[in-house]
């Protein structure tokens, strides 16, 4: 069982929240703080597990706690609370920096639904955190010490009195996904058919969408090559590294999925461009997509490239429903690329849960002339996606995340 540090301004959140965590039998809330002074002084002092953080603290925030350990070298696990302002995005990005392992978004109202999503999210992404290879054990498993029994003991009969719950919040583990990390149940489903064709099913969700004409704007410019990106979670964190290794004069365009919800993206892509040498942008509807520059998915939204009459390439944006429990989808994002005129596209895919966008990929595969690189699995916060690309024989090259970059100017010829 997991032991659980709690850290939230408001009681009734702090409530929430320990109600979600004690609900699931793989984890236990022994202590809670209601400021980032107090949390810190509790972290120095008990080991815990794990770390449910919100960012907008009293007398020190999530960001400069998670600031402060880091210069410390203290070890700890973090999922962080936040909400989808732009001050609070922007500083969710700079905790994964930190280290901190996932964030979910904070429910704006306080419904009886908003709560069991985020209830959901939660507990997926604190499953998810433990299985990473990013995941820093630091208790041992098993008893119980005698200072926290009362406070275990008080936290096991909200639990009992939260028996409904418990029975909702218990689908998380059978394939109830959000927009930022893919499930468990949705990876088996996928890997088990990857030794046939993109499944019916996926492709006719992916094609019913939703999408609507897109009218490009500007003049765009056509390229024989073009690369397309997939990453889930850990990708904040390889992107941070993986992206200011790319040069500033890169000859394509680069676009790129992270399954990440909206109001985040543009905060990552902020902050990716503030320390590459190449640009990054978070993508706009009808903007064509220029060479030397990383263009973005905004979360939320789905992403296919489409083509003018000169055939230049550009955005377009869907707003059509999650595609596998996924909003934006890597899947819908290389099936657009099928229809397209380059003589060959770069598929990159790095660190993720689940096998997002291993269909797309072979589906492209059937009209394009298609390069795929997937990142090593020891480099790999979680070794999904990559996975399921090279188990199911879609890998071209295989590379440790720190030569990826490398390897798309060698196969570009620079």
């Amino acid at each position: 069982m997991y032991k659980i540090l709690v850290v939230d301004d408001s009681a009734l959140m702090r409530r929430i929240i320990c109600d979600i965590i004690n609900a699931d039998s793989d984890f236990r809330v022994i202590d809670v703080s209601a400021d980032g002074e107090d949390a810190y002084n509790k972290i120095k002092k008990t080991p815990y597990d794990l770390v449910v953080l919100d960012m907008v603290l009293p007398k020190m925030t999530g960001l400069e706690l998670l600031e402060k350990l880091n210069k410390e070298s203290q070890d700890i696990n973090a999922v962080l609370i936040s909400s989808s302002l732009k001050e609070d995005a922007d500083s969710t990005m700079k905790a994964m920096e930190y280290g901190a392992l996932d964030f979910v978004v904070k429910p704006i109202r306080s419904s009886g639904e908003t709560r069991e999503i985020f209830g959901k999210q939660l507990l997926e992404a604190l499953h998810n955190v433990t299985k990473s290879r990013a995941f820093k054990p630091v208790v041992q498993r098993g008893g119980t010490s005698d200072n926290t029994r009362s406070i275990e003991d008080s936290h096991r009969k909200t639990a009992e009195r939260m028996a409904g719950v418990r029975t909702r919040l218990a689908e998380a583990k059978q394939g109830i996904g959000n927009a930022h990390t893919n499930t468990e149940s949705n990876k088996e489903s996928v890997v088990s058919r990857m030794s046939g064709t993109v499944s019916t099913s996926t492709q006719s969700s992916i094609q019913s969408s939703g999408s609507k004409a897109t009218t490009p704007s500007g003049t765009g410019v056509r390229t024989k090559k073009f690369i397309a990106l997939a990453c889930s979670t850990g990708g904040p964190q390889a992107l941070h590294t993986f992206v200011p290794m790319l040069p500033a004069n890169l000859s394509v365009p680069l676009v790129l999925v992270q399954h990440m919800p909206e109001g985040f993206t543009a905060s990552l892509a902020a902050r990716l461009n503030q320390i590459s040498s190449i640009s990054v942008k978070e993508a706009e509807d009808g903007e064509y997509f220029k060479p030397g520059v990383v263009y973005i998915t905004p979360g939320g939204k789905h992403m296919k490239i489409c083509e003018d009459a000169s055939r230049a390439a550009y955005c377009q944006l869907d707003d059509g429903p999650p595609v596998n429990s996924l909003k934006p989808c890597a899947d819908v994002m290389y099936q657009s690329l099928a229809k397209s005129s380059f003589d060959e596209i770069i598929c990159v895919v790095l660190t993720g849960m689940g096998a997002d966008g291993s269909e797309g990929i072979r589906y492209l595969n059937q009209y394009k002339k298609t390069y795929v690189i997937s990142q090593e699995a020891s480099t790999c916060v979680v070794y999904g996606m990559p996975k399921a690309v090279e188990q199911g024989g879609l890998s071209n090259e295989v590379a440790p995340l720190k030569s990826v970059a490398n390897s798309i100017v060698k196969k570009l010829g620079g």
